[in-house]
């Protein structure tokens, strides 16, 4: 199971209250979001899991202004984290549950019960579920010594990464391991970054034939295997990996994201220019500015989604749980839509040229 930590709630907290980190802290029982975390962990499910952190969270009233608005989100999030969502509808059966976990008049065995008859489990293979068990073990394993490699950036800098991020760093420690390397470089972040992408990252670097195999390929022709099978434990970053981990959190906060994703990262390997990823990159993507181009063109694509999703609401999002529910829920099912839009013109580009390369004019 993967789970939330303070630094990822405060985040949530952030967002819903419209407010500055600084702010959310002090808006923020901490004592009480680490106890509850504290709490998620010595659970055995995903339902019973949410409904302690439900619990804990709004007895607790850990927020200040909007507890419950926020409570759900940062549920919200967990479970999604989890490969689920949380079906919040009918919202007058859930504000009751809310009412009565307030008064203490219910048990965390109902609280579990009804959200387990809520979830939504997204579809998962047997091998899916394997490899996203076996990251989960080496996350857990290895975040303890990746915060000493943060030394340049604050000792919880792994802490700002979204799932999909700390999933590539793990997945470039094995590709290191693959190649019997002793160090980690940007051209086994690019590695992990494929492994680990999904959703617009993986599609842009599958579109320019950015593929794990060819780029192992180049690796092995560029930095060539290791002399000695690699010894267990943790592998150091190379000073330039350092340097694009460091600049991929910059491109976070430049361009506004509440954490650093697969997309930042990707920006960071372009950014460095001379690396073996970037090496990489430009002899099978093509150059990196058009790269660079169609990844940002990509994030501007998803903030304007989140904003037609806010507008569409009213200004009372902030005080109130059920319409971030709906703002959740809009957003994934807006980005799903603008998803399959773009794979339509991508298919009708390619019939266009096809009728072009057999004399057919396609607007007649």
């Amino acid at each position: 199971m993967r789970y939330l930590g303070v630094y990822d709630v405060l985040a949530v907290a952030a967002r819903v209250l419209r407010c500055d980190s600084e702010d959310a802290v002090r808006r923020t029982d901490l004592d009480a979001v680490e106890r509850a975390l504290s709490d998620v962990r010595r659970t055995s499910g995903l339902a019973e899991a949410a409904g302690v952190l439900l619990s804990g969270l709004i007895r607790a009233r850990a927020f200040s202004g909007a507890n419950r608005t926020v409570t759900v989100a940062v549920v919200l999030q967990f479970v999604t984290l989890n490969q689920a969502d949380l079906r919040l509808e009918p919202v007058d059966e859930l504000d009751d549950l809310l009412d009565r976990i307030a008064a203490d008049e219910t048990n965390r065995h109902e609280v579990a019960g009804f959200i387990q008859d809520r979830l939504e489990h997204l579809g998962m293979t047997a091998a899916e579920l394997h490899e996203h068990l076996r990251l989960d073990l080496l996350l857990e394993d290895e975040i303890p010594a990746l915060h000493t490699d943060w030394q340049g950036m604050g000792e919880h800098m792994f802490e700002h990464f979204d799932a999909e991020a700390r999933r590539a760093v793990v997945e470039a420690q094995e590709e290191a391991r693959r190649f019997d390397h002793t160090f980690i470089g940007t051209e086994h972040l690019l590695l992990g970054l494929i492994e680990a992408s999904q959703g617009g990252v993986a599609k842009i670097l599958s579109d320019k034939g950015i593929a794990a195999p060819a780029v192992r390929d180049l690796v092995l022709e560029i930095i060539g295997r290791g002399e000695h099978k690699a010894a267990g434990g943790h592998i150091p970053f190379t000073p330039r990996a350092k340097h694009a981990l460091e600049q991929a959190y910059k491109e976070s906060r430049r361009l506004g994201a509440e954490q650093l994703g697969p997309e930042h990262l990707l920006l960071a390997l372009i950014r460095d220019g001379e690396g073996v990823a970037a090496q990489v990159l430009t002899r099978l993507g093509g150059t990196l500015d058009e790269l660079r181009e169609r990844i940002e063109q990509w994030i501007d694509r998803r903030h304007r989604t989140e904003a037609v999703v806010t507008d569409m609401l009213t200004d009372d999002t902030a005080s109130n749980w059920a319409s971030f529910g709906r703002r959740h829920h809009l957003i994934a099912e807006l980005n799903a839509v603008l998803d399959e839009n773009e794979r339509l013109h991508e298919q009708v580009a390619r019939l266009r040229d096809l009728l072009r390369k057999h004399d057919i004019d396609p607007d007649s």
